[in-house]
């Protein structure tokens, strides 16, 4: 079975129960699935079909989810982007990933407008108002469903990559399929239940936990296009939410935005925080005010992502738990070898989760997939419970809000500034976002100031990778390797 035939299942089985929710907008399974079918009809009409990547850049609304099961459904390739990116991120990605078309708000045509000639496609589909997205799914629906193995890449999630440059990690139907089923092996989530869907359906932590899951199981996604408590708060009280899985930004937000005050969440079936730590703080106000324990999940892009989840008793808060059903862990050492119960080292996992790879990125799969083991650059240990904890990260990463920012990228942005001759950029502790991305710059033009690097810098980076604080110094510190030596950043200025 392949992910795509959720739908046709869920159309004759109980084709009136709704499948999303957005705003007052409710779409049906039965519409759902003829809404992909005409799509996917147009899209193969167009030359699209079988292990061709469209790139869906989208924020959360059902044109999303209908875009995404549609290139599915046709044997594509989803390549989902964060619909906040500039057209120097874009390009890089249609690039890379062959892109032989493209979804996107009408309103943000424009970042394709300026790279179309460099970046020509076969299809361009564009959602909201003004848009040709009802023209895309006018047409007939022949059901047009490859049949697909369980071992083709149906989804590519592209994410800043340690290199500076974004990759796409190619996430197959089995490993589509593993992850989706875990709401149900965890938590006992099943057709009743709806899951409140903020985290941006690009992020693979939203589109497998709210998302897929929800459609897997013939539930209901309740999207959310931003952060609005109001609305929030009435589709909690009003709209029969069971599941919450967000980021720890959200359940900030929970906690102390007056909206939300009077809710009552004793009654859901799961209450998960992922992306980034959870604050002791966050996790003891929200047990203190509401009487329930937010389970702390960790997933990584390259493992689709669920790799370790605290759904069984006893809870340990600051752990992230023990492994999924299915997926196994170790800590090991800079050498390989496998280290015992309260034993420092890098987290790996092994699971049929795992990534089938970077796309075109042969060397890079191989320094991050070893005999079949995920390196995941995150420092921990694992207890003799099998729980895991996280002490550190291997890599030069940054997470805010949930989103991965790597220094280098950044790094890579500000020194092409004019006038910027050296940079290094460092995470600032922070209890909402849980860091925030400051940059030290070193310059050599006196009239560059702080506003003027960071208007600078958004021109070519989405907003959560732009540096939000910058100091200027007169050198950025670093050892014989060439490395940033963090600890002295800004002293003696």
């Amino acid at each position: 079975m392949n992910i795509y035939s959720w739908l046709k299942e869920h159309a004759e089985k109980r084709p009136e129960k709704t499948a999303i929710r957005f705003r007052d907008t409710r779409v049906t399974y039965a519409e759902l699935y003829s809404l992909t079918g005409k799509l996917g009809t147009a899209l193969n009409d167009a030359g699209i079909g079988r292990g061709d990547n469209v790139v869906v850049l989208l924020p959360n609304v059902p044109e999303f989810i209908v875009s995404y099961m549609a290139v599915i459904g046709i044997g594509g390739v989803a390549v989902t982007v964060n619909p906040t990116f500039t057209s120097r991120e874009l390009a890089h990605v249609l690039e890379d990933a062959d892109a032989k078309g493209l979804v996107l708000e009408e309103k943000n045509y424009s970042t394709y407008a300026d790279i179309q000639d460099r970046c020509p496609l076969k299809a361009v589909v564009t959602t909201g108002e003004g848009g040709n997205f009802s023209r895309w799914t006018a047409g007939e629906d022949r059901k047009i469903l490859e049949d697909m193995d369980i071992d083709d890449t149906a989804v590519m999630v592209y994410s800043s990559g340690l290199t500076g440059y974004a990759m796409g990690a190619m996430l197959t139907q089995r490993n589509l399929d593993h992850n989706s089923d875990l709401m149900r092996v965890c938590t006992g989530a099943d057709d009743t239940d709806t899951t409140l869907t903020v985290i941006p359906c690009f992020h693979s932590f939203s589109s497998s936990v709210n998302m897929l899951s929800m459609l897997r199981y013939g539930g209901t996604v309740h999207l959310f296009k931003g952060l609005d408590f109001k609305e929030l708060r009435l589709a909690v009280k009003e709209g029969g939410i069971t599941c919450i899985a967000a980021v720890p930004t959200l359940f900030f937000g929970l906690l102390h935005h007056p909206d939300v005050q009077d809710l009552d969440y004793r009654g859901m079936k799961v209450i998960l925080s992922g992306g980034s730590a959870l604050p002791m703080e966050v996790y003891q106000g929200f047990k203190e005010r509401f009487g329930v324990d937010i389970r702390q999940g960790y997933g990584i892009t390259e493992a689709t992502p669920v790799c370790a989840y605290n759904y069984r008793d006893p809870l340990k808060p600051m752990s992230i738990g023990p492994t999924v059903p299915g997926v196994e862990a170790r800590i090991v050492d800079d050498e390989g070898r496998v280290l015992g119960p309260g034993e420092k080292g890098e987290i790996i996992f092994r699971g049929p989760n795992i990534m089938k790879g970077y796309y075109k990125k042969e060397k890079e799969t191989r320094e991050i997939v070893r005999d079949g083991w995920l390196y995941t650059g995150d420092l921990g240990y694992m207890d003799e419970d099998g729980y895991i904890f996280i002490t550190g990260y291997k890599k030069e990463m940054i997470i805010t809000s949930g989103f991965n920012v790597y220094n280098k990228e950044v790094e890579n942005v500000l020194n092409s500034i004019p006038g910027v001759k050296d940079s290094a950029v460092v995470g600032v502790p922070d209890l909402m976002r849980g860091a925030i991305i400051k940059a030290y710059v070193v310059v050599d033009d006196p009239a560059l100031g702080e506003n003027d690097v960071k208007r600078l810098a958004r021109r070519m980076l989405a907003p959560y990778k732009t540096p939000r604080k910058v100091e200027f110094v007169g050198a950025i510190p670093r050892d014989k390797a060439g490395k940033v030596i963090v600890e002295e950043l800004g002293k003696g200025e």
